[in-house]
This record gives C-alpha cells, structure tokens and sequence, in this order.
C-alpha cells in the first residue's frame, strides 16, 4: 500500500464520522491490540478524536495478555490518549467462552460510555468479519432480515473500518509503522469464526471465486426482504395491535416473520423457533387467553386482535406544552423543558432549536410504529429499535416518552428517567449556528 491508499484511509474515516455527526464527539474505543483495533487507534489519534480507549485482559495467555496490554497503554501514552485496562479473572464456568467474553466485553464498553456521557463505541470490524457475521448467520438458519450484518453507524456502535478488508488494515499498519499483536488463539480451529477464517475459507477461495462478494451482496436482499416485511406488517398490525382476520391469511412463514417483528418492536424477549411455532396457534384459541412471552409481557387474543400487554401497566397522559407555558421553567415527569440561548450539548442535557419545532408541543408515551430520524441519521429509525440499540431494559422501554410537533413529526425521545443520558433528538430540529433560542430538556435535581 502506498502513501495515497493511506491517506485515503484517513480521509474516508474522517468522512465516515463527519455523515455520522460524531467528529467532535467523546467515543469510547475498545482496543484490543491486534492490527485492526491498533489501526482504528492510530486513524483516531491522527484525526484528533476525542478517544477513551479500553483495554479487556482476560489473563488466558499469560505473558502474551500482558504484552498487549502493555502494547495498548504504551502506544495510548505515547498518542496522548486516555485508556483504562481491565482484567477479568475466570471464565464461564459452562458454555461458549467466545460468548460469555464478547457479552462481558460490550458490557464493559457500554458502563464507561455511561459514566464517561460519551457519545459512541467505536469497534474495528472490518469487510472480513461482515462476511464471517453474515454467512454464520446463513448457516444457522436465521431469516434473510438478519442478513444486513452491521452497520458503520447504527446510532450506539461505530465500526469506521467495516468497508476495508483485513489485508487493506495490514498494508496500512506496515505502511504507516503502526505496531500489533497477533493473537495466536485466532489461529486455533475450535470456535466456528476461526474455522471459518482458517481453514473453510482458503477453500472457498479456491472452489468458488468471489465468494466473499457475493455473500455481502446478500445485505442487499436483506434490505429488500425487510421493506418486503414492512408493507405486509403494516398491513396486518395497527396501534392497537395484529388483526386476527388479517395475520389468518398469511401464510405459516409470514406469521412467523409478523409475530416475531410484532413482539421484539417493544421487547427484548428471545423468541425460539418453538415459541413461534407455539404463538401461531394463539389464534385458534378462545378470546382472552394469554401466552406469557417473558417476565414482563403476556400476548392476549382480543376479540379482533392479538395485543402485547405488560404485565404492569403504566400510563401516561398525552400533555401539550406550547411557548406560553415554557416563560417559566415547566416541570414534568422527573424533567426540567425550558427555553434558553444555545450552550454546549451533553449526556446530561438535550437542546432543540426552538424555530425549527412545530408548536404547540405534544409529549407522550411512545406507541408501536413510531419512528424518528435520529442526529446524524439520514433515514428514520424505529423507536423500538432505538431504545433496544441504547440497552435500554425491556422493564423499563414503556417509560420512555416522545416529544412531538403539531405535525405528530417527532422530534425528541426522552429515555426512562433511570438513564443517565436524557434522550435523543431528531436530526429534523437539531441546532445549527443560527440558532437563537433552544428548547433545553434536562433531568430534575
């Protein structure tokens, strides 16, 4: 790779988070000290991003674990980036390690972004692991809407090297001197993505050239397949829930996508194959009967209708708040809405410009359907899809409100009160230079 690839590098990283709106922002980097997550330090340290890098020992490789750690704090110290180590001692006592460690890990990640108010994780996937991710999924059977495999920005993870593939970050770590470890575990065979990249692909390689290409090419038809899904869902589920006449219809494969969709729109609940199997039969039984779907939701078959029902009710009552009512600060649900000069954005505050909402304002609870084009996004998103992408717990999703305009546009979500960051706004009514006056939402003391 010559000098021009690299700074094409750099430039097409600067690009990708100048689109996700993050170039100023706080991001929690996880390190590992291999040659990808080394090269992703090293493009952050060059473009001057605001980086908290975070280092996971596991202790499994003994003085190799703390090479890379000693790899990752030095390269840190010498970049002027903040970094954290932290070691976990032990692994699961039964199960898949490779599991257990990625769920530890992304926990970990997700508690500094919470203490730290930072505004994303940033992870160094690349093209190879977008394959490995997809044709797993393939291969155990998921449903073609699984297919898309990650995104460089979905609004908590960024992955700025999904599009390079595994050579290009090696060639950019040599050209630029960036050091790396190679973690020699990788090269063992006995976890399916090792396998895959060790053994079956130098294989496929061979046998069906392009392989790769045409596997990503299936994100595509994911696509296809979940605006496919969309218009048939639309169809059959209202804001009160699946017309039972209507999802009848459908044939047995459709029910399954309908159900499924219907229930993880406002849950976090595992749905197996055999609890689909289970729920496609809930319309043959009498009007009022409840399947349990988890510790917070019953499915109950209505008269006409099949509806998610928490097992605790919570309601809130639609409140409208115009420009009169904020000439003093207005106080609602454990929240301060106030009018104010524009100031510097934190977790522990959100700001829309004032001129860009569609007043009076309405704030209520959120509804299956709703969507919003979150800042940074260039197409909407699933408010259901949002609170799950935060970690936001199913116990706690029905809390969550939305503000709205005279339009019913949505242009704030303001989290469960729990949460230490308030909540998201749209890109519709974000401040600009411009701005005068800002409706600031921030939570109570």
């Amino acid at each position: 790779m010559n000098k021009f690839a690299s700074t094409s590098i750099l430039e097409a990283t600067q690009q990708r988070l100048d689109t996700s709106r993050l170039s100023s922002s706080k991001i929690v980097l996880g390190v590992s000290g291999g040659p990808d997550s080394m090269a992703l330090l090293y493009l952050f340290h060059k473009l001057g991003v605001h980086t908290f890098a975070v280092h996971i020992n596991y202790g499994l490789r003994g003085n190799q674990s703390d090479a890379d750690q000693e790899l990752v704090e030095g390269m840190c110290s010498v970049w002027g980036i903040e970094a954290c180590t932290v070691r976990l001692d032990g692994k699961p006592e039964s199960g898949n390690f490779q599991q257990w460690a990625r769920e530890r890990r992304y926990q970990i990640f997700n508690d500094f972004k919470r203490e730290l108010k930072a505004d994303a994780i940033a992870t160094a996937h690349n093209r190879d692991d977008q394959v490995e991710t997809v044709f797993q999924k393939i291969m155990r059977g998921s449903n073609p809407a699984t297919w898309k495999g990650m995104r460089v920005w979905d609004g908590v993870f960024l992955r700025p090297l999904l599009p390079l593939s595994k050579q290009q970050i090696l060639e950019f770590c040599e050209n630029e001197a960036v050091p790396f470890h190679i973690d020699e575990s990788n090269l063992e065979s006995k976890y399916a993505r090792n396998f895959l990249r060790n053994e079956l692909a130098e294989q496929m390689n061979v046998l069906f050239p392009g392989w790769k290409e045409n596997i990503l090419a299936l994100q595509d038809y994911a696509s296809f397949f979940d605006e496919a899904v969309d218009l048939l869902y639309n169809g059959v589920v209202s804001d009160s829930g699946i017309s039972i006449s209507k999802f009848e219809n459908l044939s047995g494969a459709f029910q399954h996508v309908v159900l499924k969709k219907f229930i993880q729109d406002s849950t976090s609940a595992t749905i197996s194959r055999g609890l689909l199997k289970e729920l496609v039969f809930f319309t043959t039984l009498q009007t009022g009967k409840r399947i349990t779907i988890d510790e917070e939701y019953f499915l109950l078959k209505g008269r006409n209708e099949i509806v998610l029902e928490p097992k605790k009710k919570s309601v809130f009552n639609p409140v409208s708040i115009s420009k009169k009512n904020l000439q003093s600060e207005l106080q609602m649900e454990g929240f301060v809405f106030e009018r104010k000069e524009p100031g510097d954005f934190s977790g522990d505050h959100i700001q829309l410009d004032e001129e860009r909402l569609n007043w009076p304002l309405t704030l209520r609870a959120w509804k299956q359907g709703d969507r919003f084009q979150p800042l940074g996004m260039s197409g909407t998103q699933k408010v259901s899809d949002h609170l799950t992408n935060k970690k936001i717990p199913a116990k706690n999703k029905q809390q969550a409100l939305i503000l709205c305009g005279a339009d019913g546009t949505i242009c704030a979500l303001i989290y469960p009160g729990g949460d230490p960051n308030v909540g998201a706004i749209s890109e519709l009514v974000k401040i600009t230079p411009k701005t005068q006056k800002v409706l600031s939402i921030s939570l109570k003391e």
